[in-house]
């Protein structure tokens, strides 16, 4: 140290000059090189250091955690916003499919040509997840089943009157364990049929 500063007086000479001047300006400060503090008052001035420095680290840890807190919340409604967002986009395509579905097969239903809705509702249970489609007349009779194994079954036993009573397109999540769409199919005046699209539920 000795060395570097005979190396370097104009650095020393800076220094000291500066210190000079502070001193001169803050009485308290050219006391400092002389004065020792009793052990209570640096045990005091150690304390507060540790008080500042574990207040420092709580400050910051909850600055972390409500920030960590805010994040998550907005990562959960921004999830949530875009499950509704595909929710709704989910059932509006199957209205717009049922839709179509229901003019299809008013159309063979009214010429009596139950061959031809058979053919539709045969290409509709190869799509993905579908279980299985009805057609039940407006007499509860069931008309047309991708699942022969209920064909001598009456349509008011696979699917209670609630269902088969619907007037407009509706997509239920809650029937039997099943996910099914319903679609009325009308006549002129009045309804003359109903379609049940019944899907399998995703495995979680």
């Amino acid at each position: 140290m000795t060395d570097y500063n005979k190396q370097n007086p104009n650095q020393q000479s800076k220094a000291e000059t500066l210190f000079s001047l502070l001193s001169a300006k803050f009485e308290w400060l050219a006391k400092i090189p002389t004065m020792q503090l009793p052990a209570k008052h640096a045990a005091i001035l150690v304390g507060i250091i540790v008080v500042l420095l574990v207040w420092k680290t709580i400050a910051v840890s909850k600055v972390e955690s409500d920030m960590a807190k805010k994040l998550e919340n907005e990562r959960v409604l921004i999830t949530q916003q875009a499950r509704e967002y595909a929710d709704q986009q989910y059932v509006k395509e199957e209205e717009r499919f049922g839709q179509v579905l229901s003019w299809a097969v008013r159309g063979e239903l009214i010429r009596n040509n139950v061959d031809q809705i058979d053919q539709y509702l045969s290409e509709i249970v190869k799509m993905k997840d579908t279980e299985r489609v009805v057609l039940i007349g407006d007499d509860g009779q069931l008309l047309v089943s991708t699942d022969k194994r209920l064909e001598e079954t009456k349509g008011v036993e696979i699917y209670p009157k609630e269902i088969l009573n619907l007037q407009k397109i509706t997509l239920r999540s809650d029937v039997e364990g099943k996910k099914i769409l319903v679609v009325p199919v009308m006549g002129l005046n009045k309804k003359i049929a109903t379609v049940v699209v019944s899907y399998k539920q995703p495995k979680f």
